[in-house]
């Protein structure tokens, strides 16, 4: 508004349920608007003296947020890049400092929501969160360790950290953890800031969590772990993996876990899973010799690869518990030995057919939740076809740990040009068409936004 906090003369506001439409007539002198977001009616009366102040003097903030925003882009954007590429990073912050929540209510500390235009995701989910805190780590690393912090507010006593939190702890779902991925966001963290002090508050809690995985998810005990459910149902489980009707999972049954009843796995082991746990046990490590501190947390991290990959498919599947069987279903959960490093140099060169066969990994958007040629395969079936940036991002960084760098540039490219909208005015989706680039599901997605900033920050990157 302008000089005065009574709206210019003919001003209309009209609201929707999900919407308004400000419109003013045509004025020489720029016109102020401040929009907020108030928690409670009291919040809000307490605030309109400060508001009309700032629509009367606006220099100040202005100047402030224009400082704030050049810090943010000046800390992400690279000048080897070319002017579209660097529009697609800065719609990627923009993204997810839009959907950046402050602590209210249940929430005890600020964080990031998967996305402000869906109206159920008002809270913090687990992995979500750790992609954020890496994805917010290098421009705004204090929002970052919040984040991750929101989540652990809410740690059981076990080690447990809960799939999700909201800010009425009563509607929290404690069903089920969520993949762990928090040890990697604390590192992105670190490597940003030098943060010592924060590594040291997170490691007794990063560590109980990691032990938690093998006391309650490790049904027969050989060091390789399940995704699984407090309360024994096979939708929890699958909520647990982040991937909610994967293939993969069709035929799955929940077995309980003998000495708990509050601990429930399904009747196979995840590549991802125990992918990830090897990666997590890696930092952990380097967290405590950071701080001097013991490691004392199983450490089966040098058998995961073999033990996952099939030597006659040449790819990693999941295992059957009741006879080992690999459950040979070829999808994302198979980019996670690559990009956490585990996999052997010679194992990666033996996915390389299957990855860049254009019927199954190669597609137009490259790397579908699914070999796209799966009789399952379903365009529009969330978990079964459509394309997800963290797993393509993880496909293509493990090919670039493993020295395949022009094609690891390659596949960046078709992701950054191919997209429908990413480099014009459209949003940033949740998930995409494998064969079309369609914008699917939710708009303004954190999680899609942190992995399109290590796709640019990545790309022309030679690690080998």
């Amino acid at each position: 508004m302008r000089r005065t906090d009574i709206p210019p003369p003919n001003a209309n506001l009209k609201l929707t349920a999900e919407n308004y439409l400000a419109t003013i007539p045509e004025e020489k002198s720029p016109v102020y608007i401040a929009i907020s977001f108030f928690t409670s009616i009291q919040e809000a009366e307490g605030k309109t003296g400060s508001l009309t102040a700032l629509v009367q003097h606006p220099q100040k903030e202005l100047q402030d947020n224009t400082r704030r925003w050049d810090g943010y882009l000046g800390r992400i954007l690279r000048k080897d890049m070319k002017p579209e590429y660097d529009r697609i990073a800065v719609k990627a912050v923009t993204t997810l400092i839009s959907n950046w929540r402050t602590h209210r209510g249940g929430l005890l500390h600020e964080g990031i929501v998967p996305s402000h235009a869906v109206g159920y995701f008002v809270g913090f989910w687990a992995w979500d969160s750790w992609r954020f805190s890496a994805g917010t780590s290098q421009f705004a690393p204090e929002l970052a360790k919040n984040n991750i912090r929101a989540m652990f507010d809410y740690q059981l006593p076990d080690g447990m950290i809960i799939d999700c939190i909201y800010t009425d702890p009563a509607e929290n779902n404690a069903r089920d953890s969520k993949p762990p991925l928090v040890c990697w966001a604390v590192d992105e963290i670190f490597k940003h800031t030098g943060d010592t002090a924060f590594v040291a508050e997170m490691y007794p809690q990063l560590l109980r969590y990691y032990k938690w995985w093998y006391a309650k998810r490790d049904h027969n005990r050989n060091g390789m772990c399940e995704y699984g459910s407090t309360d024994g149902t096979l939708e929890a489980a699958a909520w647990e993996s982040g991937m909610d009707n994967a293939i993969r999972f069709d035929n799955a049954v929940m077995l309980p876990n003998q000495g708990y009843d509050d601990a429930w796995s399904m009747d196979q082991e995840s590549v991802d899973l125990n992918a990830y746990l090897a990666l997590e046990c890696k930092l952990l490590k380097k967290f405590a010799k950071l701080l001097n501190t013991t490691f004392d947390g199983p450490d089966y991290s040098n058998q995961v690869a073999d033990y996952f990959f099939d030597d006659k498919a040449c790819f990693f599947f999941d295992r059957r518990l009741k006879d080992g069987s690999f459950i040979q279903e070829p999808g994302c959960e198979a980019y996670t030995p690559l990009w956490t490093c585990i996999a052997t140099q010679e194992q990666a060169d033996r996915m390389l057919p299957m990855l860049q066969d254009t019927a199954k990994f190669s597609t137009y958007i490259p790397f579908p939740t699914i070999a796209a040629d799966n009789p399952k395969y379903n365009p529009h079936g969330y978990w079964r076809g459509p394309i997800w940036l963290d797993q393509t991002y993880f496909a293509i960084r493990g090919l670039r740990n493993y020295g395949y760098h022009e094609l690891a540039d390659q596949y960046t490219l078709q992701v950054f040009d191919r997209l429908k909208g990413l480099k014009n005015g459209a949003p940033i989706h949740e998930n995409y068409g494998t064969h079309t680039g369609e914008r699917l599901k939710a708009p303004h997605f954190s999680w899609s936004s942190s992995h399109l900033l290590m796709l640019y920050e990545d790309y022309g990157k030679r690690l080998k």
